[in-house]
């Protein structure tokens, strides 16, 4: 209804634009389909692609730490530290068992021990690249998991936005917009009625389709 009803005032345009009342509305009544709009683009957006990106991201970290984890046990097995052997001593099934914000902190904390003893691991295979490289699998994946979480926030505030927008559109076209446009009733009847016509909303319901005069 919203852009029939645009449609013919766009058509008629010389015929209501010396009314400033009516310019003014008809700005407004514009911004206001263009707010819907990008409200609606933001409520349909899926979030497929982002739930498919984080398990790339996922498996790509999960691995790094199992290699850089291989090289840190291997240093402490060697340098007889019996305890960061155990706290390296991961596999990928134990890491994928793990929440989202667990398994990176877990991996997080393997990166961390590497930094700490990255001069003495290039001996066990373990490069300053090979650390940089899993900080930032680590950070992609973070910031991965927390895109689909605000896709979710952003759509509900946009479904609430939206509310607002189709009840102060309608109030702006049943308080103002029609009132203004009785003018036109006897001096552009044309006019008139394919307003009217188009400010009528169809109803698709469950119960089938019927037509009720807009308020």
């Amino acid at each position: 209804m919203f852009y029939s009803t645009r449609q013919v005032l766009d058509q008629h345009t010389v015929l209501w634009s010396t009314v400033p009342a009516l310019v003014a509305a008809k700005g407004e009544f514009d911004a206001n389909i263009a707010s819907i709009e990008a409200a609606l683009a933001v409520q349909l957006r899926d979030i497929t692609g982002h739930t498919e990106a984080k398990a790339v991201a996922h498996e790509a970290m999960v691995q790094q730490t199992v290699l850089m984890a291989g090289g840190v046990m291997a240093f402490a097995v060697a340098t007889g530290d019996e305890g960061l052997a155990e706290e390296m001593n991961i596999y990928p099934s134990e890491l994928r068992k793990y929440r989202d914000s667990e398994v990176a902190q877990r991996c997080q904390g393997v990166h961390d021990a590497a930094q700490t003893h990255a001069a003495a691991l290039v001996d066990y295979g373990v490069s300053a690249a090979d650390i940089a490289l899993m900080q930032q699998l680590i950070d992609t994946y973070l910031d991965l998991v927390q895109q689909p979480r605000n896709v979710i926030t952003a759509r509900k505030g946009a479904t609430s936005e939206i509310g607002l927008l189709v009840r102060d559109t309608l109030k702006l076209l049943s308080r103002r917009m029609d009132m203004l446009m009785r003018r036109y009733l006897g001096s552009a009847p044309d006019l008139y009625r394919q307003y009217t016509n188009a400010r009528i909303i169809i109803d698709r319901g469950g119960r089938g389709s019927a037509v009720v005069e807009a308020a």
